[in-house]
């Protein structure tokens, strides 16, 4: 595995990919109803106008800025452009993990903001939904040619300076520290996802399964054979194969938790044959099974008073003909 070259341009990148995500660069009407009139209908990153650099990168001034953008026909009038912002992002610390084969790296970085005071609190939205969207998991990220699983954390946004009569109208700088840990490029939690089908009351309808873990055993049944040219060594052939999975979750309030959890304490009249859908996602890949319930255990601790399943499926066999 090839250690790769951390630079303040690529976390840039790895950051504005995410800004501009579409669960996060949202419309403002989602944000705050009370937006002003000239914020309505526009993304948060279209009103914040933000030309982010890096020190390899100085910005352009704001007289460079506003004839570009004329040259190009983009705005009306000069205002107009008064509404742009800046945002530097430099590297604070890097530490890497000492190892010949795994690379693994905790980055610090901060952003720093030169933007009008009327635009922090959006800010604040797009800082709380980034957490809110990236929390626990491993974004696929790339250096060059290197491919990388980043978790990424953004900091509170702090204001440290305000200046009432600068171009850009009322302008303040708001500071915002982004941690980074670097994994290599395996495959994780994030890149499974568990969907079941099931019948209930007579309505077809699926659900994911928030899983806490998930575990799949392909057995194989065996039987000794002879080697032919030496009778005394035995070997192996596997005959059948059988698939078990076994799903770990809490008793959230999900659509399918409800229905297992019911069927599971009912007393009577249970389809213990009843088939469900299990798809399996991971990657881009998709896999899909038909299963039976060979076990359902629940457990409720006194303490915290949590809800915890440990559900195993088989693949189910043959009746009357049909899978």
């Amino acid at each position: 595995m090839n250690k790769v070259r951390i630079t303040a341009d690529a976390v840039l990148t790895i950051v504005r990919s995410i800004f501009k995500d579409e669960d996060i660069n949202t419309v403002t009407e989602d944000i705050e109803k009370s937006a002003p009139e000239e914020w309505r209908g526009k993304t948060v990153s279209e009103i914040l106008n933000v030309e982010y650099y890096t020190f390899k990168h100085r910005p352009s001034s704001a007289s460079e800025t506003i004839y570009n953008l004329l040259k190009e026909q983009r705005r009306e009038n000069e205002l107009s452009e008064l509404t742009c912002a800046f945002g530097l992002l430099s590297i604070d610390s890097i530490e890497r993990l000492y190892s010949k084969d795994v690379d693994m790296v905790a980055l610090g970085a901060s952003l720093r903001y030169y933007i009008q005071s009327s635009k922090v609190k959006l800010l604040e939205y797009l800082i709380e939904d980034c957490n809110i969207a990236t929390s626990g998991l491993r974004i696929p990220v790339r250096f060059g040619s290197e491919t990388r699983r980043a978790v990424v954390f953004f900091g509170r946004p702090i204001v440290s300076d305000v200046q009432t009569a600068a171009p850009f109208g009322e302008m303040v700088n708001v500071d915002i520290d982004v941690s980074l840990m670097l994994y290599p490029d395996v495959a994780s939690y994030g890149d499974y996802t568990v969907n079941i089908g099931f019948t209930d009351n007579g309505v077809e309808t699926n659900a994911d399964v928030p899983l806490s873990s998930f575990s799949v055993a392909s057995i194989m049944t065996q039987n000794a054979v002879p080697a032919i040219d030496a009778q005394r060594d035995v070997s192996s052939i596997n005959l059948s194969r059988a698939l078990s999975f076994v799903l770990v979750f809490e008793g959230y309030d999900n659509k399918f938790i409800e229905y297992i959890t019911k069927k599971a304490l009912t007393p009577n009249s249970v389809d213990n044959n009843e088939s469900f859908t299990l798809t399996i996602s991971r990657g881009g890949d998709t896999y899909t099974h038909t299963v039976v319930v060979k076990d359902h255990q629940i457990t409720v601790n006194a303490d915290t008073g949590n809800e915890t399943h440990t559900l195993s499926f088989v693949k189910r066999g043959f009746i009357d003909g049909n899978t």
